[in-house]
Order: C-alpha cells, then structure tokens, then sequence
C-alpha cells in the first residue's frame, strides 16, 4: 500500500521548490522510509492530487508550500472521505497554517515529526457559497470584507511577500476603504443585523503573516472564533484597529467588536459584492452575497 506522498508547489519558495523537494526525500530516505513526489502544474492541481493520492491509498499525504498549498491539499483529502493523515511542510510565502500548529520552517524538523507519527487531530471548517456553492474546506480562517481585500492585494505582489506584503495592501487599500456591508449574522448564539466592515470566522489564531484576529482560537475545541466589527469604521479607526489585529487586543473593545465561539455562521447580506477568503483563496471577489459555514470536529490528523 503507498504510504507517503509529497505535493510540491515547483514554483514556491522563489522557484526553489524542486530542490527543496528533493532535500525533504533524502530525510525521508534517510530514516529508510520511500516518499513519492508529485509537482503541482497549475492552480488548483494540489487538490487533485491529494484527492487522487488518497483514492488510492497513500495513508500519509504532505503538503509542501504555502498556505495556498495546503489549502488545496485539505480540500483533496476532505472530499475523498478516506482517512488520511496530513502533513505540512512550509516552504511557501505565506505560513499562517504551520504556524498556528506549531509546525516551524526547519524542513528536517518537520519530517521528524512526521515520521515519528507526531499530532492530533483537529477541526475543519466548511464555507459555502460565492465561488463554492457546494463548499470550500479550510484549516485557519474564513474573512469578509476588509481583510480579504487587504489578502487579495498582497497576494499581487510578486517581489515582496510577508508581513511587508501586508502593509503595503493595507496602505492601498485604506486610499479608498471598504464600504460597510447590511448584514445578518445568525449563529447558534445570537442573531444580529450589524454593518459591518469585518467579518473573520477563525480556527487558528493568526492570518496574514502577524494579524492575531482571533487571539484565544484553538484549533481542536469543536469550535469557530467569530469576530465582526458592529458599526462602521472612518479610515482613522480602520488604522487603530489593524494596530489591535496585531497585537490580539481588538477584542477588549468592546463598543467596536464582536466576539464569542460558535459551531455554525450564516451571514445574510443585502448586497451582492461581499469578497470572501478561506486560508488566503478566494471565495468570493466582490460578487458573493449570502454564506454558511459550519465546523467539522477533528475531521483530519495533522502531524504537528
């Protein structure tokens, strides 16, 4: 039976990403353990492959890039329905997802891990609607509104990635600054209508490379972080509340925050032209309306 499959993006880590790929085989290699590769040729065939590959049998399937990538990578191995354990091995521009488990950029390290077994299980979130009426899974955070605009423009950037690639979207963006959306949020909580600027439902803590959005977030606790601005923001208090989004302190204001733990998010717009993200992909780009999200309690093994 196939037990290890590496899903390489060739193009990640500035171009880097074959070499790399096989300097994670000869760790494999050299704890006497075979590690299939199969490169990634264009968006959107990382999840292919992983869908393949767990049809097949591979019991473990590897995902080595960025956030991207293993975004791709959990929607393969979800929609097989077969139980695969995942790996992640961050060589990508964007590593919000190793990092909210505890998964580090040594690549050694991160194979040790894997072949010593070592991980948990945790949750999986489901988004549908816009681009996914009939789903996108997702590992870290769903956004609405300000920050996928902010993610979408950095993501553009070809010579800067990071932290920098943020600010510099977020200093575009604020020429001009969204627009607050007429919304329904039903939750299993509370049903509220706000306009609202921000919408973040979360299962890791941190999004964008330094933005803590949901500072309290446990990724195996069977439940969402959902965080929303309640009144709309002037540009000058859109810029104070990115300075909280970085240090995990929005939440303590209250008088411009919601936030609490759900199981299940509907949000109901009276528009049309919401942008939705799910781990940094798009969702919806302007032209997405109503969404449902829904967590799925430690659907995957993830070696961390």
């Amino acid at each position: 039976m196939p037990g290890y499959l590496l899903i390489i993006n060739p193009k990640a880590s500035k171009g880097k990403g074959k070499e790399k790929a096989e300097t994670i085989r000869s760790y494999f290699e050299k704890a006497g353990i075979k590690a299939d590769i199969a490169y990634t040729l264009s968006e959107g065939h990382a999840e292919t492959i992983a869908y393949e590959a767990a049809e097949k049998g591979y019991e473990n399937i590897i995902a080595c890039g960025g956030d991207g990538s293993v975004n791709e990578v959990i929607n393969g191995i979800m929609k097989s329905g077969k139980d695969v354990r995942m790996g992640i091995i961050p060589i990508g521009r964007g590593n919000d997802i190793a990092w909210n488990y505890g998964i580090g950029k040594n690549m050694e390290d991160s194979v040790s891990r894997i072949i010593r077994g070592e991980g948990r299980r945790v949750d999986v979130g489901l988004v549908r609607g816009g681009h996914f009426p009939d789903g996108r899974y997702f590992l870290n955070g769903n956004g609405y509104g300000f920050e996928p605009l902010v993610t979408f423009l950095a993501m553009d950037f070809k010579k800067v990635n990071g932290i920098v690639s943020y600010v510099l979207a977020f200093i575009r963006i604020m020429i001009n600054p969204p627009k607050p959306y007429s919304v329904t949020i039903k939750t299993d909580e509370k049903v509220d209508e706000v306009e609202t600027q921000q919408i973040s439902v979360s299962i890791g803590r941190r999004m964008g490379s330094t933005f803590m959005l949901a500072p309290n977030a446990i990724v195996d606790d069977g439940y969402f972080d959902l965080m929303y601005t309640v009144h709309p923001f002037t540009r000058f208090s859109l810029i104070l509340a990115v300075l909280r989004f970085l240090r995990g302190t929005h939440l303590k204001a209250k008088k411009d925050f919601e936030g609490y733990r759900t199981k299940k998010v509907e949000i109901i717009s009276r528009r049309d032209d919401i942008s939705s993200h799910v781990d940094g992909e798009v969702v919806s780009y302007g032209d997405g309306k109503d969404f449902s999200v829904e967590i799925i309690e430690k659907g995957v093994f993830i070696f961390s």
